[in-house]
């Protein structure tokens, strides 16, 4: 009876730490890359012509996967968002017996994040009605959080980017570790005036 407890609070605490380790992992890709998303989905949406959604997307790549990306769209005048997640069905040429799935554990997440799971036709789907200011923070989420469930995506990952409306990311989502404190802290200096 004690050796079963003992088993069963084992195997909790395992995963309660690897639940833990996803969350900093998770925690950590959305520091590292979610102003980057924000910054070009919010210039995506905010395009001059909200009618012309065939270049109003987003996807982002996991550099040096075989198929790895989820894509969103802005649709039928920014009322809808349009998400896919790579199934890996177009993967190979039309004609070619398809030779890359993703692994059940990862269809899982995908689904548990309302994406479909039929990829016998196409990719992974998902689908929702946007309001006039759509929460562009919960859709970076939501490309990132696909990316780090679904194909293992991590802080330390490439991305990239293809954004026709939005190809680079402003100057707000420089990080701040690329600046050496020492240099923030001698610009602050040379800007002081003293006490008003």
């Amino acid at each position: 009876m004690v050796r079963t407890a003992a088993v069963i609070a084992s195997a909790i605490l395992l995963m309660l730490s690897a639940a833990a380790q996803t969350s900093d992992s998770l925690r950590a890709l959305l520091v590292e890359y979610r102003c980057p998303i924000v910054d070009r989905l919010d210039r995506i949406y905010e395009h001059a012509s909200p009618n012309d959604y065939r270049d109003r997307f987003l996807a982002v790549t996991l550099s040096g996967h075989p198929h790895g990306y989820v894509q969103c769209l802005f649709a039928e005048n920014r009322t809808w968002l349009l998400c896919e997640a790579s199934s890996g069905y177009y993967y190979n040429r039309p004609g070619v017996p398809r030779t890359f799935y993703l692994a059940p554990d990862a269809i899982a997440s995908l689904d548990r994040l309302g994406f479909s799971t039929d990829d016998t036709a196409g990719n992974f789907r998902y689908q929702a009605r946007l309001g006039p200011l759509p929460d562009l923070n919960a859709i970076a989420d939501l490309i990132l959080t696909a990316l780090h469930d679904g194909y293992g995506v991590r802080a330390q990952s490439r991305l990239t980017f293809n954004a026709p409306f939005a190809p680079r990311a402003t100057s707000k989502c420089i990080p701040v570790s690329s600046t050496p404190p020492t240099a923030m802290f001698s610009v602050a200096v040379r800007g002081f005036d003293g006490y008003a």
